[in-house]
This record gives C-alpha cells, structure tokens and sequence, in this order.
C-alpha cells in the first residue's frame, strides 16, 4: 500500500509538472525583490562550516557596509556587520531562461541561465556548475533553498547560499 502510495505521487507530481511546462505557466518567471541584512546572509554562511571562508568576501561584494568593496576594508572583520545597512536585492528570471541579480541601485550584478526541474525546482547555470534551488511559492512570495551538499566547501555553494539567503521571502514585483 505504502508503495502505491509513493508512485500515486510520483505521478501526481510528474503530471503537474507536464501541465505547467505545457500550459506555458512559470512559477519563477519575474522579478522577486527582498530587503537583505548584512546579518541574515553573514549568518546564513556561518551555518556551513566548509562556507565560513566566504562569508566577509560576501559581505563585503554585497555592499551592506557603506564604502566597503573588499574583506580587508572592513574595520572589524570579527562583527563584519558593523555599519551595515539594509539592502534590496532582487533576482529575476526571464521567459527566455535568462536568469539575474540586480543590486540596490538596479545594476545588474549577476548573471546566468535557468531551467526548472519540476515543480518546485529551479537549477541556475552559471560560470561555475549548476545549482538546484528547491523553491516555494505562496501567492507573490517566493523562497529559496539551495541544494548543496552538507560538506561543500566551494565558491559555488557559497554563490548559492548568497542568492537564497535561505528562509528569505522575496516578493514578486
């Protein structure tokens, strides 16, 4: 019975997956705003031991503390969120399979393409390998969680915790 079950699913899931691809509906497709903190995205970071390496690199190229472009110009590298200030970010995804990161001032800041995978999975293809996002959206609300491994020590899994900011509600504009 248990079986059953999980292939009922399985095909439940499959179905509504082929409906949304063939009914031209794209859960994703628009721009999704947030207001981001310095502390929201330090913290997240910190969560990954093997990610703590880029947490200030991150801090820093988001430009939460005015003036502050690099790691070596924060003044306290151990409360890097000092003199922080809250930022909107936005990501957008096109019907062209483009996807992007625009920055508080609207300059594009990130750059790649995206597929979705099923019904509640997006993967963004950058320079670097791609990475699955699992997704949920609530009427204009979306939010991301990066599908890393537990382990993962890369710039990529960094990149993938940065965008997400994981818990993070971005409303769709």
């Amino acid at each position: 019975m248990r079986r059953l079950a999980a292939g009922v699913l399985l095909l439940a899931t499959l179905a509504l997956a082929a409906s949304a691809a063939s009914s031209g509906r794209n859960p994703v497709l628009g721009t999704w705003t947030a207001t981001t903190t310095c502390s929201a995205q330090y913290t997240a970071l910190m969560r990954w031991p093997g990610l703590r390496k880029y947490a200030l690199e991150m801090v820093a190229g988001n430009g939460f503390v005015p003036g502050v472009r690099s790691p070596d110009q924060l003044k306290d590298p151990a409360q890097p969120c000092r003199g922080a200030v809250p930022r909107k970010h936005s990501h957008f995804f096109t019907k062209d399979g483009r996807f992007g990161s625009l920055d508080w001032n609207g300059q594009d800041v990130d750059d790649g393409s995206y597929t979705l995978e099923s019904t509640n999975k997006v993967v963004i293809a950058k320079e670097f390998p791609s990475v699955t996002f699992a997704y949920t959206v609530q009427g204009r609300t979306i939010r991301f969680a990066p599908q890393i491994p537990r382990g993962c020590s890369t710039f990529r899994c960094a990149w993938a915790v940065s965008m997400a900011i994981p818990g993070t509600a971005w409303t769709r504009r």
